[in-house]
């Protein structure tokens, strides 16, 4: 696949397949990553791999934060309880904490965490080019900091990427480009 066929094709996904990514996978997406565009070469992006007992304690967070989320929506809880119980042992073959190390003023700081973001974009598609779908979910709370122990002083959270092969193929649908683009004189 070119890039622009990357780019097209790669769809946000949380339903893996129960199959291992190869090592060499993950460290290719990870290479990817620290050729993100970066201002003043200040490299801020930092990756934690979780082992087996962070990934299990990660999951029993993600539990307990699915549950909170139905009961805001009003569910009883027999519902949660069900839903939570169908959702707790996803398959996710890797995850990924990306966070960013935080220096200086509030202007490096917005660069430093568009540089990450760039990133984990480059990440995102090298695992493509593989096969390997991905989903970034938004992570940055006081209970994720404590989970990876992390100062939020200086660090900044900018998102857990869960990797796998698909479970289905995904489709998505972008507005022309006709309807974002103004010209100007």
């Amino acid at each position: 696949m070119n890039i622009h066929e990357l780019i097209a094709t790669r769809r946000t996904t949380f339903q893996f397949q129960d199959r291992p990514i190869p090592t060499e996978v993950l460290e290719k997406a990870l290479e990817a990553a620290l050729w993100g565009p970066n201002h003043k070469m200040t490299q801020p992006w930092r990756f934690i791999l979780p082992g087996p007992e962070l990934t299990f304690k990660l999951t029993e967070h993600l539990a307990q934060r699915l549950a909170n989320k139905l009961r805001m929506r009003g569910l009883e809880e027999g519902e949660i309880s069900l839903r939570v119980s169908r959702g707790a042992q996803p398959t996710i073959p890797a995850q990924i904490l990306v966070y960013m190390v935080r220096n200086g003023d509030d202007y490096r700081q917005k660069e430093d965490y568009a540089a990450t973001c760039c990133g984990i974009q480059n990440m995102m598609l090298a695992a493509w080019a593989e096969g390997v779908a991905s989903g970034w979910k938004s992570f940055d709370h006081p209970e994720a900091y404590e989970l990876f122990d992390l100062d939020p002083e200086h660090t900044q959270i900018v998102g857990l990427i869960q990797f796998g092969y698909p479970l289905k193929e995904r489709e998505g649908l972008r507005q022309p480009l006709s309807e974002v683009l103004i010209r100007t004189a």
